[in-house]
């Protein structure tokens, strides 16, 4: 008698079999998607681009580590936060990500691609435009990666003459020539506004330091 693939099963019911058939192929279906979106794949291709991959607030390393655990190429872009104060003691800067609640994902973006990417935990969305994945080129990555190393976002520059309600430029990063609104600021006029960018007709929210924006 042939052994079914999930072991012995004569304790399972109906419902419990299909259940577990279900879940294999879920998971079968997933592993597939997950290698659409591989490096490999990606540096096999020269229609790959970066995407941006919206997680939640604090998720941004954990869902790195988990997509280049998966073999993906998988970037978050950071810089220093502030300094902050406990028990009247002050406390050192540390690490924080440029942009909050964004992973960069180089993958060659079609539908499975972008079905594996949003197979993982914490993953909310893509950055769309139309009906396709937003696409950022790999000088724009690099240069807003060495921007970064170099300080020039850091929590520490002031919004100068930047106010709230003001229209100002983008100047970097994967938003670069967007003109935007200041809806709001980070603590006393430091480290990040509050901007809504309209992507392609669709409005989002995005924490964006002082240093990537010129008042117009």
């Amino acid at each position: 008698m042939m052994q079914h693939k999930f072991g012995d099963i004569s304790h399972v019911s109906l419902m419990g079999i299909m259940k577990l058939e279900r879940i294999a192929r879920d998971t079968a279906r997933i592993a597939h998607e997950r290698e659409s979106a591989s490096k490999v794949r990606a540096h096999n291709s020269t229609e790959s681009a970066w995407v941006i991959a919206r997680v939640g607030y604090g998720r941004e390393k954990s869902v790195e580590s988990a997509m280049i655990e998966a073999g993906i190429e998988a970037c978050v872009i950071m810089r220093m936060g502030p300094e902050r104060k406990r028990h009247g003691r002050r406390l050192p800067a540390s690490s924080l990500p440029v942009f909050n609640g964004i992973v960069f994902v180089y993958c060659l973006p079609d539908n499975h691609a972008l079905r594996g990417i949003l197979s993982f935990e914490g993953v909310k969305n893509i950055v769309m435009g139309s009906d396709k994945a937003i696409r950022v080129s790999c000088e724009t990555i690099n240069e807003f990666k060495e921007l970064a190393h170099s300080g020039a976002y850091d929590f520490s520059r002031s919004a100068g003459a930047i106010r709230k309600g003001d229209k100002v430029r983008i100047t970097s990063g994967p938003f670069v020539g967007y003109e935007v609104s200041v809806d709001a600021f980070g603590e006393g006029g430091h480290g990040d506004a509050v901007v809504t960018v309209v992507i392609f007709g669709k409005p989002t929210v995005f924490n964006m330091p002082l240093a990537m924006l010129e008042k117009l």
